[in-house]
């Protein structure tokens, strides 16, 4: 009988230890919002996006392909990813709604309520800071664009680079034979992120009319530099990651919306093989931040 009552009390002791360290670990979980992630295609690298943030310790993700779960299954966030998703973020059943890889002018055309987003553009600022790290010399600069809304970015900088005379031109119906009229004007190109000039059908005629007068490119993305500009400050998805867990935990604890911007993180891309065929010598300091990470100071 004394045996018995000894493991009797073990197994009480044991069983209230039990319901000690279980009970907070599921209140915990309960009290995680839960992120509806909704990703426009289904590839690799929309895949790793979405398990490493589900691997956040601050919060529940449920992911979806183009559209939001019906009512009974839907979290208390919404985040999307991408242009194209943009139109979710009018539905107005999530306390808070956030966006990833968005274009600034796309983003801000509409008045989202309750949303905040991380851009998938750089900052004009950044890139133009960038090209006076590569040439230091007085020089005209070409920007082309086709949306007014650049066109006011633009002009915001001008008093920022006293050592740039900008040449800022509304292309033309015909935005190649505008561009290779403005590369003919300028000492560079500084390339926005209006993916109506700067895509997939445009970017060869681009970049050859560039070579032919011997006039680099600046920006506007990676995907740029690897296919013939000179250098782009870009972010990748680790840094886009960060960031947006950063904000949507931010919002978690201290239930504000905060203010939509661009990436704080990103990385200076290079082309080595375009400076040498253009006679550009890439300053050695800046050669040196090619592919490490960096933030805006």
């Amino acid at each position: 009988m004394q045996g018995s009552g000894i493991r009797l009390l073990k197994n009480l002791f044991y069983g209230i230890a039990l319901y000690i360290i279980l009970i907070p670990q599921a209140y915990t979980q309960n009290q995680k919002p839960v992120v509806d992630l909704i990703l426009p295609a289904e590839n690799s690298e929309l895949e790793y996006i979405s398990t490493k943030l589900s691997e956040s310790p601050y919060f529940i993700v449920n992911s979806y392909i183009n559209s939001i779960p019906d009512t009974d299954h839907r979290g208390e966030i919404l985040l999307i990813i991408s242009d194209k998703l943009l139109p979710l973020l009018e539905n107005e059943t999530y306390s808070a709604k956030f966006a990833l890889y968005v274009n600034s002018i796309n983003y801000q055309k509409d008045n989202y309520t309750k949303s905040a987003a991380i851009y998938s553009d750089q900052p004009l600022h950044r890139q133009l800071s960038l090209l006076t790290k590569i040439i230091s010399h007085k020089i005209t600069v070409g920007i082309p664009y086709e949306s007014d809304d650049y066109k006011k970015q633009i002009e915001s900088e001008i008093n920022n680079f006293e050592e740039i005379d900008f040449l800022i031109v509304k292309t033309e119906a015909n935005k190649l034979r505008s561009i290779n009229k403005i590369i003919q004007k300028s000492d560079v190109i500084l390339a926005t992120s209006e993916s109506s000039i700067y895509n997939s059908q445009n970017i060869r005629s681009i970049l050859l009319s560039s070579y032919r007068h011997q006039k680099p490119i600046i920006g506007p993305t990676e995907g740029f530099v690897k296919a013939g500009s000179l250098a782009s400050a870009a972010t990748d998805s680790d840094q886009y990651i960060t960031e947006i867990i950063s904000m949507i935990k931010n919002y978690s604890e201290s239930g504000l919306i905060p203010e939509s911007r661009h990436p704080n993180s990103f990385s200076v891309k290079f082309n080595l093989n375009v400076a040498e065929s253009l006679g550009i010598k890439i300053p050695e300091e800046i050669q040196t931040t090619d592919n490490k990470r960096m933030t805006d100071k």
